[in-house]
């Protein structure tokens, strides 16, 4: 359900209204902001997330197809460099965000995902126009129906599943399931709308995307296939031995491949032509001539309804193929040294100083596909550094911060050949991580992620976290972020414990309407007081993305991979995947346990308390409160200004002679003060002068 969930982001939040790319992240707290910005592998991972939510049956095959041709167009109208799309884009307007840069792990990402769309989108084809994941799909939105109702309302959504548990027969069966289903859970929507607001509002929300999912899969078959129901009942009407074997039996019995359709349509239509202009009347039975005559229209709107589906999933994986063909990778390496630059500053035409230079990275998927293009050379591979340590009962490799997105990310489409150092490494790493966590009895899954610091406009900040001894990077151990979408992940290698920890997750609060939250930040000098964990209410695209994908392949045997290696080039390549861990090779040991990193950028400062006794200092001491929308600046004379949204509330001019502008806070008095005058805290606050 976890999947269901994630992709209700991105049809939620991938509109028009952002040209149909996915926006960087959503954040509900402490107001609902989406951030109009997007990058390379958010879109690399919402196109495979559109893939996957067809494979799933959350979508029709024509929502899907319209989703994925709607964000290819807008693609193909971005600018770009050598074939590369910019690191951050304004989803508005379509500007490339200054400074230009080309990232070489986003630009990998999104190759590798255009490269696996191609072949999904070809794939349909060879795949019936209808299926059991329909039933599956429709089923995970009343799971969450189910789970949002009181229990005692519960008993009628189960009736439905039951009824949904059998798939239909034949091909007929499918309108008249689709009709029932539709029906029964409009009834559902209308009794959660009935219950309070507080506890029938998420009820209603899945009621209806339900219905648009079973709406979305009666779209693919009242377009290409609008003549199941008359054809059927023309079949009822025919002699028995035309009931069966013949090309009307074939069309109803079984669903046919879409790539199989427009032939098969046509020469059903044929075939009824014919019945119903025999002139042996036992041969031609009580066919009637003019449902005949209407059904074989059907056929016929059918077969070229196919064939637009087809040309429609053809111009996908071919534009999808052009857009992966113009990537260039060459600029972005560093030739003497064999090892891909961070990325490439476009506006002063330089490689980052930086590089990526171990194999136990995210940029894993990015040195494999440009070897697997010709851009570079297999030497590549084994320049990569393959720093080795101790971990659990076996020896895995070293990454950078040791996190589950440099190990695991790049499993999305790439396979870890079982016996391998890499499928090795991934196993033993996420044993690390779950035995790291449950010592300190939190869930498990650290990862890059958004933590509890927030800028000035309350927006969380982001940061890289992993498990110490996995990484290289000093200051692991200060911090304790748990991201769900590292779960995720983790179940490609282990699918049980992952299920376990989704709900260990859930209880700790980490559970949303939009799949799980970015994070629990367990760290304890950032926690509000009294709490045991900070919730980051947040959402961010690339996580959901890879939430979906990475679940699609644990329910789908790894579907994903199948079609990247599916590639003749990948398969070209992909011997590289099979080194085997050494036996004998000498072993590090990054630091498990460590003095705090020198540069503590993440803990949240303390409040502070000054007092001043004096107002008349030659130099005025001011202080800045701030809420995010509302401002005040005070000095200890009590001048000052205070602004709104905006606006200024109390007006202010610069003048460090008299320091007498603005009016900021004060507390009036009489207490004390022989003259019985008013008498003010801060001395410029007094409204007679008074000090």
């Amino acid at each position: 359900m976890a999947a269901r969930r994630s992709w209700r982001f991105f049809e939620t939040f991938v509109t028009a209204e952002d040209n149909w790319l996915p926006p960087d992240n959503f954040q509900d707290d402490p107001r609902p902001v989406v951030a109009h910005r997007t990058s390379p592998t958010n879109m690399g991972v919402y196109l495979l997330s559109a893939v996957a939510a067809r494979d799933l049956g959350f979508i029709g095959t024509l929502d899907a197809i319209d989703r994925i041709g709607a964000t290819l167009a807008t693609i193909g109208d971005l600018e770009r460099y050598r074939g590369h799309l910019y690191n951050w884009y304004d989803t508005k307007n379509l500007k490339p965000l200054e400074p230009r840069y080309v990232s070489s792990v986003d630009s990998g990402n999104l190759a590798g995902h255009l490269s696996v769309l191609a072949v999904a989108a070809r794939e349909r084809a060879q795949r019936p126009i209808v299926g059991v994941e329909v039933q599956r799909g429709i089923d995970a939105a009343l799971v969450l129906l189910r789970d949002a109702l009181p229990a005692d309302a519960r008993a009628s959504v189960d009736e439905i599943r039951a009824a949904l548990g059998q798939e239909p027969p034949t091909l007929d069966a499918w309108p008249n399931r689709l009709v029932e289903m539709a029906t029964a859970v409009r009834g559902l929507g209308d009794r959660a709308k009935a219950l309070p607001e507080d506890t029938g509002a998420e009820a209603v929300v899945w009621a209806d995307v339900a219905q648009a999912t079973i709406a979305s899969h009666r779209r693919d078959l009242d377009a290409i296939a609008p003549w199941i129901e008359g054809l059927d009942d023309l079949r009822r009407s025919l002699p028995p031995e035309r009931q069966n074997g013949t090309v009307v039996a074939r069309l109803l019995d079984g669903p046919p491949l879409l790539g199989h359709l427009p032939e098969l349509a046509r020469a059903a239509a044929r075939e009824l032509a014919e019945w119903a202009e025999g002139s042996d009347d036992k041969a031609g039975g009580s066919l009637d001539r003019t449902r005949a005559t209407a059904v074989i229209a059907s056929l016929e709107d059918s077969a070229r309804a196919a064939e637009a589906l087809m040309k429609s999933l053809e111009n996908a994986a071919h534009t999808a193929g052009e857009l992966f063909d113009a990537m260039d990778f060459t600029f972005l390496f560093d030739e003497p040294r064999q090892l891909f630059a961070i990325g490439y500053r476009v506006t002063d035409g330089s490689l980052d100083e930086s590089r990526y230079d171990l194999l136990a990275s995210e940029a894993r998927l990015t040195s494999f596909v440009a070897i697997a293009r010709g851009d570079v050379s297999a030497v590549h591979w084994f320049r990569l550094a393959r720093p080795m340590t101790p971990v659990e009962s076996g020896i895995a490799l070293v990454s950078w911060s040791g996190s589950m997105f440099e190990y695991l990310m790049p499993g999305l489409v790439m396979r870890e050949p079982d016996g391998s150092l890499l499928e090795q490494t991934c196993r033993l790493v996420v044993q690390r991580q779950i035995s790291y966590a449950h010592a300190r009895g939190v869930p498990w899954g650290i990862s890059e992620s958004a933590y509890n610091v927030r800028d000035l406009d309350l927006t969380y900040q982001y940061s890289s976290f992993g498990v110490p001894g996995l990484g290289l990077e000093r200051g692991l151990g200060d911090d304790l972020v748990i991201a769900p979408y590292a779960t995720a992940l983790a179940a490609m290698v282990y699918p049980s414990a992952a299920a376990r920890n989704f709900g260990e997750i859930a209880r700790a609060g980490g559970l949303g309407p939009y799949g799980f939250y970015e994070a629990l930040d367990y760290t304890r000098e950032r926690l509000p007081e009294g709490a045991d964990v900070a919730v980051i209410h947040t959402y961010m695209a690339h996580h959901q993305g890879m939430t979906v994908v990475a679940l699609a392949n644990v329910l789908l045997d790894g579907r994903m991979r199948e079609r990247f290696h599916a590639q003749p080039m990948v398969q070209a390549t992909e011997l590289i995947l099979q080194e085997r861990a050494p036996r004998d090779v000498p072993v590090m040991r990054p630091r498990a346990k460590e003095a705090p990193a020198h540069e503590v950028t993440s803990a949240l400062e303390t409040p502070t308390s000054r007092r001043f006794t004096s107002a008349s200092d030659p130099v005025p001491h001011t202080h800045l409160l701030s809420n995010g929308r509302y401002f005040v600046m005070m000095t200890t004379a009590g001048g000052g200004y205070s602004h709104c949204g905006g606006l200024a509330v109390t007006r202010w001019r610069e003048d460090t002679t008299r320091d007498a502008w603005g009016r900021s806070s004060s507390c009036v008095t009489r207490e004390a003060v022989p003259s019985g005058r008013p008498a003010s805290s801060p001395r410029e606050s007094s409204p007679t002068g008074t000090k």
